[in-house]
């Protein structure tokens, strides 16, 4: 049975566009790949779950900037030999392999520099079960694709459905989430570090569909997402580097 994982991606700035290549999920062709950054939710997630992304707290309204579907579950070394283009410092594979001593990581990873986390990277390795980088299915119209501006609106009925969803934070399960429409991702004041948990995420699913083939404010989203690719507010990958990926 596939759970779905809903989070936010604190990395959206506020037009709904990633600040840079390497703020995870990236796209690239046609998947989304990403390692999110909430280590607690990482080991968790497996072939065949459903991610969905939420704009963070600065845009209004809140959106579901991208929905993708995990096809892999590999290692940052598998990634990093088989994902040239998306190695850092530019893209988003922060470590590279080696043959090194002492325990994991430094036994099997060094930092590439200038590249994200910095000297964080150790915390964001700190278990081999944290080893985890993600490969989304091939995009299907707006399924696997970046979303942004585009996105479903979290309305009354979309909050409705994450307030069924148990939340989770550091310490593990804490309980059903209690968010608002400017809020939606919460459990009581607690409104950061969390992520949400369905085991009925083809219902989310289809909420979304439903909207994306609307004919509201931003009708047509989904024929309009077929010939769109991403941008970054800082500009091309090939050549810029933001300070958000250090």
């Amino acid at each position: 049975m596939a759970t779905g994982f809903i989070y936010v991606v604190t990395t959206v700035t506020r037009n709904y566009a990633q600040r840079a290549f390497c703020s995870v999920p990236t796209e690239l062709g046609d998947h989304l790949y990403f390692g999110p950054c909430k280590m607690w939710m990482r080991p968790r997630m497996k072939a065949g779950d459903f991610v969905f992304g939420v704009s963070p707290a600065g845009t209004s309204p809140r959106r579901i900037v991208f929905v993708g579907q995990i096809a892999e579950c590999i290692t940052f070394a598998e990634a990093y030999d088989r994902f040239p283009d998306l190695r850092g410092p530019e893209g988003p594979i922060h470590v590279r392999p080696i043959n090194g001593v002492g325990g994991f990581p430094h036994s099997s990873y060094e930092h590439i520099p200038r590249a994200m986390h910095g000297p964080g990277w150790v915390a964001d390795l700190a278990k081999p079960e944290l080893d985890r980088f993600f490969v989304c299915r091939e995009s299907r119209g707006w399924v696997g694709r970046w979303l942004g501006s585009s996105g479903p609106e979290i309305d009354g009925d979309i909050l409705a459905f994450l307030n069924k969803c148990l939340a989770y934070g550091r310490g593990g399960r804490l309980g059903p989430n209690t968010g608002t429409l400017s809020r939606p991702i919460a459990y009581g004041k607690l409104r950061t570090g969390l992520h949400l948990e369905t085991n009925t995420p083809e219902q989310l699913l289809e909420m979304c569909r439903a909207r994306m083939a609307s004919d509201g404010p931003n009708g047509g989203r989904d024929s309009a997402l077929r010939s769109w690719r991403p941008q970054y507010d800082q500009g091309s990958w090939a050549t810029k580097r933001s300070r958000a990926c250090r």
